[in-house]
């Protein structure tokens, strides 16, 4: 079996801050964000970037306190600082105009850019998430709060995982210990500790679900680009109403629906990975024509 092809492993410091992203190669192509969650890295993205980097410029990044980008020494993980820090990022790679994907958090990252910097988007696709927040806020508030510290072995970290994130009951084991490992370091005593900083964790306990931004329908409303939101059927961040809300709001939506599958989805199941595909290749397919 041959070996996985594997990213490179860039650093860029940005808001005083040295933050990680992996770059998929083929830089002549159309450039392809990928932003991920509250508890996720830039390998979150592996497997469709994996599929998907002959046709695009794969740039998937750590948010700061995550993976292997710099903790803030000041506990500076609010909204403004995560969409300063993707301003500081695509400016510094000079990409004019992109694709955005965001999970979860990196969606809202992304329609906060979207408010500022809408003609810099070609797409955005966001990979369950709303405007409002829903149940799932609030469970995903006290996993927060009642979050180990260290686990004992990998197999620990795997089963702690498996149970507090829903989207990823569809990966393989060698999927999921692959992302494992990526999101979690060894210490010296043999226990597994996560790589993210836990003033995140800790700041989500204290403060709780974050506020709403109503301010993002109308953002919503007057985006006018192609804008594909991901749905897994049975999550609990994302509702079917407020999906289906968004897409009567958003000028150019489409809802892809991911059949049983909770918050948030990999990307990798057959019905997301097939919607992405098909969203992607007509956004390619628009740009030549232009």
């Amino acid at each position: 079996m041959s070996a996985k092809y594997m990213p490179e492993s860039r650093f860029l410091t940005i808001n005083g801050l040295r933050l990680h992203h992996l770059d998929w190669g083929n830089p002549g192509a159309p450039p392809l964000v990928f932003v991920h969650g509250l508890r996720g890295s830039a390998h979150a993205f592996d497997g469709p970037a994996r599929r998907l980097r002959e046709r695009f410029h794969i740039i998937a990044t750590d948010v700061r306190g995550r993976g292997d980008s710099e903790w803030s020494p000041i506990g500076a993980y609010d909204r403004t600082d995560y969409v300063s820090d993707l301003e500081g990022i695509v400016d510094a790679l000079g990409l004019a105009h992109f694709t955005l994907v965001g999970t979860s958090m990196g969606g809202r990252i992304g329609m906060n850019y979207a408010a500022h910097h809408a003609d810099r988007l070609e797409a955005l696709v966001l990979n369950d998430i709303g405007v409002e927040g829903e149940s799932g806020s609030e469970r995903i508030t006290q996993e927060a709060a009642n979050a180990p510290a260290s686990f004992p072995t990998l197999e620990a970290v795997m089963a702690y995982r498996r149970k507090t994130n829903p989207g990823m009951a569809s990966l393989s084991e060698e999927e999921m210990r692959e992302r494992t490992l990526f999101l979690f370091k060894e210490l010296p005593d043999g226990q597994f500790a996560p790589k993210m900083d836990p003033a995140i964790l800790r700041k989500r306990a204290t403060e709780g679900v974050p506020p709403p931004q109503p301010e993002l329908w109308p953002v919503l409303a007057s985006f006018r680009r192609p804008t594909l939101v991901i749905w897994g059927t049975a999550s609990d961040v994302l509702s079917e109403a407020q999906a289906r809300r968004m897409i009567e709001t958003l000028p150019m939506g489409e809802l892809a629906p991911v059949p049983g599958v909770g918050h948030a989805p990999t990307l990798s199941e057959p019905s997301a990975a097939e919607a992405l595909d098909r969203f992607l290749d007509k956004v390619l397919h628009a740009k030549v024509a232009v």
